[in-house]
């Protein structure tokens, strides 16, 4: 029996468009998991919304599930028009936020050590984070994803305590498996056993950073066009422990049944 509950975080991107559809997602979603009739839902699958930082405030608290936000700057405030403060991410009563998202980082030209930045500001709020690291298809293509994993692990935890390692959580994402990648084409996703491997080498690259049972912790997922048709496969390898999942979060004809065998997964 696997006991250790599921991290399954949503990340919706810049969608919906209204409050109105935000919170008609999340109404369907309340009934999809109470229809479970599963009472220990939320002790088998820890499940994390991360809409648009402007529904934050809006949308309504639930016992199944907790927020977070897609991004944080790491001054506590001032000149930084359009960005979000730690401070209101927690007001807001959210309790994880990502760092470091490959579109952060295509986009808006994100690097390790603005992540880093970004990493050991929130470390000194009550949020958890999760961070994304992964390989461009281009590195993947000339067999640099070993090199390029353990310099972002190195660079991204710089100065990084041992004591607020349990609070971390690491999303590997290959760059060439997101969906937004390619002009918005749909993404291919990682082979399970690729990932396994991968989780592996992060889990290895830490234990030698820091040379400490705590990183034992830190919760490893999985993000990059996870969806209904190839949940199956990545439940079967144990050392997921959980998923970052984008597109298919938006749609409850896919991400309920993702729920659901996620839940049946813990039993």
């Amino acid at each position: 029996m696997k006991t250790k509950s599921l991290l399954i975080a949503a990340n919706w991107k810049m969608n919906p468009l209204t409050l109105k559809e935000a919170q008609r997602i999340t109404r369907s979603l309340e009934l999809g998991i109470n229809a479970l009739r599963k009472k220990d839902f939320v002790e088998k699958v820890e499940l994390v919304l991360c809409p648009p930082a402007i529904y934050l405030n809006a949308l309504p608290g639930n016992r199944l599930w907790q927020y977070g936000a897609q991004n944080v700057h790491w001054e506590a405030r001032g000149a930084y028009t359009g960005e979000t403060a730690l401070r209101m991410v927690e007001d807001s009563g959210a309790k994880y936020a990502i760092l470091g998202h490959s579109e952060r980082r295509k986009y808006f030209g994100e690097t390790d050590e603005t992540v880093n930045k970004k990493l050991l500001s929130l470390l000194n709020t009550s949020l958890k984070p999760i961070i994304c690291v992964g390989e461009t298809k281009e590195q993947r293509d000339k067999n640099e994803t070993t090199k390029v994993i353990r310099e972002q692990l190195k660079s991204i935890f710089k100065s990084v305590t041992v004591q607020n390692l349990s609070r971390i959580t690491v999303a590997y994402e290959p760059v060439w498996a997101i969906s937004s990648q390619g002009g918005g084409a749909a993404g291919v996703a990682d082979d399970p056993n690729d990932v396994m491997g991968i989780i592996i080498l992060i889990r290895k690259t830490l234990a030698e950073m820091y040379r400490s049972s705590m990183t034992e912790k830190i919760r490893i997922i999985y993000g990059g066009s996870v969806d209904l048709h190839n949940i199956d496969s990545f439940l079967e390898v144990d050392i997921i422990e959980g998923f970052l999942i984008g597109g298919a979060s938006l749609s409850m004809f896919d991400f309920m049944p993702i729920l659901r065998k996620a839940y049946v997964s813990r039993n």
